[in-house]
């Protein structure tokens, strides 16, 4: 009785010790729940055997990958799984900004010079950065690694507010005088500082979108100024412009 007992603790003991052993990101191993790299299974993954840091969509029950390597993250293109559509709708736009943009953009024509390139990197970083996040976002070295691809991320949102709201700035205030002028322009690129460093180290998906709420008031503050005699617009054109926007939403 005596030899069972300390054979049954031992045995206990090892279990828990298996069911407590935590990875390099800090969460917890289960037994049949969280995949290790060199033991993927042949199928896709249900949302409750996920490590936490992968279940934010409650909504979408299976078809998750394992913990991979980078090279199985990159050969899981060629099957479907719950982020194939999220790695195909941005990749695929990412290909064709890529392709079009240097025939598209007026790269002689600017009054400032570098406008094309704010705005060749406001659309090419966003699809470049979410689909680098949703492909890798499984990666076996754990949620560090995932929080950076998050932050990825996120810049590259950053710089489409700001390298592409910029060229509107710039345009909006070209009729005010040059001292209010370069004021404006250096009040949104204080936003945009501020913007980057609130929403890459934002504790959550609401306080990253709340990053960018100064930088989107003042974008709509410059074009309602565009509409204006100040902004070298004429009051009857922006009173048209509600008319036809109020028509076409009720038409």
């Amino acid at each position: 009785m005596k030899m069972n007992s300390i054979v049954n603790s031992r045995h206990t003991n090892g279990e828990e010790a298996v069911n407590n052993k935590e990875n390099e990101t800090g969460d917890k191993h289960k037994i049949g729940a969280e995949p290790f790299k060199n033991q993927m299974p042949s199928k896709l993954l249900k949302f409750t055997v996920m490590p936490k840091h992968l279940q934010f969509n409650p909504f979408v029950y299976t078809g998750y990958r394992p913990q991979m390597n980078s090279w199985e993250c990159i050969m899981s293109l060629t099957y479907l799984h719950n982020e194939t559509l999220n790695i195909l709708t941005h990749g695929l736009p990412l290909l064709y900004a890529l392709w079009s943009l240097p025939k598209l953009l007026p790269w002689n024509e600017m009054p400032l010079p570098i406008l094309p390139y704010f705005h060749a990197a406001a659309t090419v970083c966003p699809w470049l950065g979410s689909s680098i996040y949703h492909l890798f976002m499984n990666h076996h070295s754990g949620v560090k690694t995932y929080e950076r691809l998050l932050q990825w991320d996120v810049a590259g949102v950053w710089v489409t507010q700001s390298c592409g709201g910029f060229s509107s700035i710039f345009v909006g205030t070209m009729c005010l005088p040059g001292p209010i002028r370069y004021l404006l322009l250096l009040i949104y690129i204080s936003f945009a500082i501020k913007a980057l460093h609130a929403a890459v180290y934002a504790r959550g998906p609401w306080q990253r979108r709340i990053s960018f709420a100064a930088m989107f008031i003042m974008r709509l503050l410059i074009l309602c100024l565009r509409y204006t005699p100040y902004g070298g617009g004429h009051t009857e054109l922006c009173l048209w412009s509600i008319f036809f926007w109020t028509s076409a939403l009720y038409s």
